[in-house]
């Protein structure tokens, strides 16, 4: 078939897909946080921030880094958790960076958090106990506590990516039966070369010409440690990239952590610019916390 499987084919996938991806998500990083005044220090809730967890499954090397070597079992196994944590505190540093620049938050310490965490032997992404967050408030001064977790990063769960695998496989096998008269064994073979070269393309993600398409899925919410509420939530998402890609060394941009780093940025700072925008004040977080006050999310 002509044109099959060439990259601008292939592009063109990535840029449906990752639309179809952005919808199914309930929405994209695709703005920046709106212009904000800045906050008089008295009004800037403590915000402690802990540790990041990964909520999908990563057990190859291969899956968030390119490799180009063979790797035993023991050697991959330990690559493997040394990269996850490496993504799991660059998450929590970018969210920490976008925070700071936004000036309306005071952080707790890097060192406070921790001490705190391993006393109460918080895990990572694992939202704490009402008990647990009560601790937090007296341990830390912690006027609001994030908790976030990457729920996908470069693979993706089989709900978001088989409905793009379906489309596809229709599409091309339509199309190929009505070129021959709908003959069976063509739209059979068409139907089978679409699952054999499709399901890495979907699941693994694909750099072609030029285009990443890598998807990052970060989720967090921020709890009132006082009565233990989510006072605000986001979920953002970033699928593929181009422009991005052009700012990073021509040597570079293959590499598949580079395009899940740029991701995972994106994504990131996102998360902060609508935490930023929550309004999540002082004052108001003394008005929720007034008697019969009804519970506010921000």
């Amino acid at each position: 078939m002509v044109g099959y499987r060439t990259p601008w084919y292939q592009s063109g996938c990535l840029i449906v897909y990752g639309c179809l991806l952005c919808s199914i998500f309930g929405g994209c990083a695709w703005f920046q946080t709106r212009s904000q005044q800045e906050l008089p220090m008295v009004e800037r809730p403590y915000v402690a921030i802990l540790p990041i967890g990964i909520e999908v499954e990563i057990t190859k090397l291969s899956e968030v880094k390119s490799v180009e070597e063979d790797l035993s079992l023991e050697d991959e196994a330990q690559q493997v958790a040394d990269a996850l944590q490496q993504i799991r505190r660059e998450a929590r540093r970018l969210l920490q960076s976008r925070l700071a620049a936004g000036q309306r938050f005071r952080l707790v310490s890097d060192e406070q958090v921790a001490a705190a965490v391993t006393t109460l032997e918080l895990k990572p992404g694992v939202v704490p106990t009402t008990d647990q967050l009560a601790d937090l408030r007296a341990q830390l001064s912690a006027d609001l506590v994030i908790v976030g977790h990457i729920l996908d990063y470069g693979k993706i769960r089989w709900q978001y990516w088989v409905p793009g695998l379906v489309v596809s496989m229709l599409t091309e096998t339509l199309i190929v039966g009505a070129v021959t008269g709908f003959n069976p064994a063509f739209m059979a073979a068409t139907a089978g070369s679409e699952l054999l070269t499709d399901v890495p393309f979907w699941w693994g993600g694909a750099y072609v010409a030029g285009w990443a398409f890598r998807p990052v899925r970060v989720e967090a919410s921020a709890f009132d440690p006082l009565d233990g509420a989510v006072v605000w939530s986001e979920t953002e998402a970033a699928v593929y990239l181009w422009g991005r890609l052009k700012e990073v060394p021509e040597g570079e941009r293959k590499k598949k952590e580079v395009q899940l780093g740029l991701n995972l940025k994106k994504a990131m700072e996102a998360i902060g610019d609508s935490l930023l925008n929550a309004d999540l004040t002082i004052s108001a977080l003394r008005i929720r916390r007034l008697p019969n006050q009804p519970i506010v999310a921000f």
